[in-house]
């Protein structure tokens, strides 16, 4: 262990720059510089009638969150490359979704991974139920985040986000009431804990559980979806005192549907330590055969700015190996597995490989009649590669708002 937690330091030390070399970024983040870069690529891949994933993936593999953004918006802005909807063309793949998932907010991430998995289930092309996948989504999100992600979802598939899963899971169904108080983003958020009234939410849930016949979700559901975490810690702890055994094994006797169960005891394991809980989804996302990749994709690049280095963290403690080289054994695809390494260690590349030239999706068996194909019609020429005059300082402005607008 004591091996491992070297590991783990010497890996958090690094800077993310080993890509560096291959396109000449400087350390310096120059926007207009690197979207002139990027505009190269997109003008190659026009040439080519094909969108190169591993080579677009590559490139913005050096860069922040924030700053991948910034490029997204200012290729659009100065060069018209629509890239987002550019991805969204190709054939869904793990490589899509890498890729897609490099060139969008976090929160749009999940609004789009939250609106599959329903689609998928409407349309019965999934052979499990969502319901916890839903709930690991939502539980990532304070309450200024449920508000967003609930307006995201809305502009990009013009309805509700509570009528879709009204519609999925059914208008009256306990899932359904749980995902939506999730969403209503009314949490209280202020750090501490009372223990007095911690004693006596303790109490209403033995009452609406072991203590009476029958279940009041209803109550379940306000306390999980409307106390603070640190108030639910310690109310979870006195349930468990003052009632003779854990509340997740009330749970597992009183609750009907493995389903319900299952959404309730993850809360309270996202309660006790949100690092394990999401350590245990990778886990068990990276040994799904096939991998799952949106959950692993989701876990790794929507979290690499909030609390990817605690999950690292409690990853190694569970496993007794570091994240990454587990995404080293299971990962088969090697553009994919480089990215993630690169994320979780802060720079470390797996690979020697010279990306001087663009390579054009010999690894997705790509063609020019693929549906993933870039159109060459003059008007289409038109929308994706004419440069129009803009006004360089209103995207500037816009740069830094951007940047105020979101936590460093």
């Amino acid at each position: 262990m004591h091996v491992l937690s070297n590991r783990l330091l010497t890996r958090a030390s690094l800077k993310r720059q080993s890509t560096v070399p291959s396109f000449g970024h400087t350390t310096d983040f120059d926007y207009k510089r690197d979207t002139k870069h990027l505009c190269k690529i997109m003008k190659h891949c026009i040439t080519a009638h094909t969108l190169d994933l591993d080579y677009i993936l590559h490139f913005l593999s050096s860069y922040t969150c924030e700053q991948r953004i910034i490029l997204v918006h200012d290729l659009e802005f100065e060069y018209e490359y629509k890239l987002v909807d550019m991805v969204l063309e190709r054939p869904e793949s793990p490589m899509r979704s890498c890729t897609l998932a490099m060139l969008i907010e976090p929160i749009e991430l999940y609004a789009r991974d939250f609106h599959d998995l329903l689609t998928l289930k409407l349309m019965d092309k999934i052979n499990y139920d969502i319901s916890r996948k839903l709930v690991e989504i939502l539980l990532a999100l304070n309450n200024e985040d449920a508000q967003k992600m609930k307006e995201t979802y809305e502009t990009l598939f013009e309805n509700p986000i509570e009528k879709d899963i009204e519609l999925v899971e059914g208008s009256d169904s306990i899932t359904s009431q749980l995902l939506i108080n999730l969403l209503l983003g009314k949490r209280y958020e202020e750090p501490g804990h009372s223990v007095t009234v911690a004693k006596m939410i303790a109490k209403k849930l033995y009452e609406a559980g072991e203590g009476t016949p029958g279940i009041d979700y209803d109550t379940f559901i306000k306390i999980f979806t409307h106390d603070a975490f640190s108030q639910l810690a310690a109310i979870f702890d006195i349930y468990e005192d003052k009632y003779g055994g854990p509340i997740q094994e009330a749970i597992e006797r009183e609750f009907q549907g493995q389903n319900h169960i299952e959404c309730f005891q993850d809360i309270v394991e996202y309660t006790r330590s949100p690092g394990v809980y999401y350590s245990k989804a990778l886990r068990q996302a990276l040994e799904k055969v096939p991998i799952d990749y949106p959950t692993v994709i989701r876990t790794i690049i929507g979290h690499e700015e909030k609390d990817l280095g605690e999950i690292c963290l409690e990853y190694s403690k569970i496993y007794d190996e570091t994240l990454d080289e587990t995404i080293k054994t299971h990962v088969d695809i090697m553009e994919i597995k480089r990215l993630l390494i690169l994320i979780i260690t802060h720079g470390y590349d797996i690979t020697d490989e010279d990306y001087d030239q663009v390579r054009f999706d010999h690894s997705n068996n790509s063609s020019p009649t693929d549906s993933g194909a870039i159109p060459t019609t003059s008007a289409a020429a038109t929308s994706l590669g004419m440069r129009r005059n803009r006004s360089q300082e209103a995207f500037d402005k816009f740069v830094n708002v951007f940047k105020t607008m979101r936590p460093h």
